[in-house]
């Protein structure tokens, strides 16, 4: 049965089933930090070294997740997503036995490289298994589900008063492992992408992969990706005292203004879907909302704002911003030949994990040398430059996607 033709109960199933996948990702990875602050003194453990060992989670991630969308070519992408789902539940519970950071290190690659695997692999069964009319807004619950899962990581905190930090680790554990369970276990509705794609893939196995990969969209797309993440990680770790700061507002308050900057980009996210499917140009979608959100944080950077209108302000932004999200992975996919989805999927969004290792330590700087406004200049301005990314995307995958036929991978 063709994507196109399965019923939408069917469609429904795998998006819940995907995006749930997508969200103990999240979950896990900010869990894992969560963990490390909880037995940070028990370890004997610096906030300088919690931060390396982040940094070599994502690291180990970045570098392995192109890895894992040739695995994903090769292997399928059900059984490499349970694996990963299981790689990270298990990750997060030998916390409970490491006590040195020799231990905990050995952790995060091992958590990162279980990482790695979400985006090629949730990308591929999803491309082959959604009705391509409904892809929008299967893109745009994957990242919802991924922004709950965020959501949800705090809970360890809770976990730790309640069971201990090991009993933490071990009961967290659990959702991963069970999800593993229930992907390799779905094999009715997860399509196998490489079935659908075989025969191109057959043609195209004799060239090599680094003219694939040389592409100037999809390394447009990379860049773009890398400078997302940067944005992201640098507003959800410093934007708290970096308020506080530029407005002299209180923290709670700042935190509010975060949460709420969150909440709004997920509900873009979901709108973004429903746009995603309706229009043709993802990219005039996604640089109007890329250029929007831009001018709602200028007067945040120039602090020309009062403190009771940062609310709204942020609420527009994060909208704004996430609504380009569905449109963003469509112009990835169209970039996608046939019979690489792994692989180029793989290896664009390891972009997010380069953009998340190499922001924090710059932003950290601004920080401590006193410049908090600067942090919101340089998010204008990537805003913008990934603005003029998407256009050039655009510009590269043009022909691609007239002579392409719009079924799913």
């Amino acid at each position: 049965m063709s994507a196109a033709a399965v019923p939408a109960s069917r469609d429904v199933s795998v998006i819940s089933l995907i995006g749930a996948a997508h969200g103990a990702s999240h979950f896990y990875q900010l869990a894992f930090a969560t963990m490390l602050l909880i037995v940070r003194q028990e370890a004997g453990l610096s906030f300088t070294e919690v931060g390396l060992l982040t940094g070599i989670f994502y690291g180990v991630s970045g570098i392995a997740q192109t890895m894992a969308g040739f695995a994903v070519d090769r292997f399928g992408a059900r059984p490499i997503l349970a694996g990963g789902l299981f790689i990270v539940g298990m990750a997060l519970a030998l916390i409970s036995i490491a006590h040195s950071f020799v231990g905990f290190a050995a952790i995060a690659v091992i958590a990162g490289a279980g990482n790695s695997v979400f985006h090629p692999a949730d990308f591929a069964l999803l491309n082959a298994s959604v009705n391509p009319g409904r892809l929008g807004r299967a893109y745009s619950i994957h990242g919802v589900g991924g922004s709950l899962g965020w959501a949800a990581a705090p809970v360890m905190f809770f976990l730790d008063s309640m069971f201990g930090w090991v009993g933490a680790a071990i009961v967290g554990a659990i959702p991963g492992v069970l999800l593993s369970v229930l992907v390799l276990s779905r094999r009715d509705v997860l399509v196998d992408h490489r079935v659908k794609d075989r025969a191109v893939a057959h043609h195209d196995a004799g060239k090599p992969m680094i003219a694939l990969f040389m592409q100037p969209a999809i390394l447009l797309c990379l860049v773009y990706f890398a400078l997302i993440a940067a944005n992201t990680v640098g507003i959800q770790q410093f934007a708290v005292p970096a308020w506080v700061s530029m407005f002299g507002v209180s923290e709670n308050y700042a935190a509010l203004c975060l949460i709420v900057f969150i909440v709004g980009s997920a509900s873009g996210v979901l709108v973004g879907g429903f746009f995603a499917d309706r229009v043709r140009r993802h990219d005039r979608v996604a640089t109007l909302g890329l250029l929007v959100a831009g001018a709602l944080t200028l007067p945040i950077a120039m602090q020309a704002v009062t403190p009771e209108l940062l609310l709204p302000l942020l609420a527009l932004a994060g909208a704004a911003g996430g609504a380009t999200g569905p449109s963003r992975d469509m112009i990835v996919r169209s970039a996608t030949p046939p019979g690489a989805s792994g692989k180029v999927f793989g290896f664009v969004y390891s972009g997010l994990d380069i953009g998340s290792f190499l922001a924090p330590p710059a932003f950290g700087l601004l920080m401590t040398a006193g410049q908090a406004a600067t942090i919101f200049w340089i998010a204008v301005a990537l805003y913008v430059i990934n603005a003029g990314l998407v256009m050039a995307i655009r510009q590269n995958t043009a022909p691609r996607v007239v002579s392409r036929p719009a079924a799913a991978e």
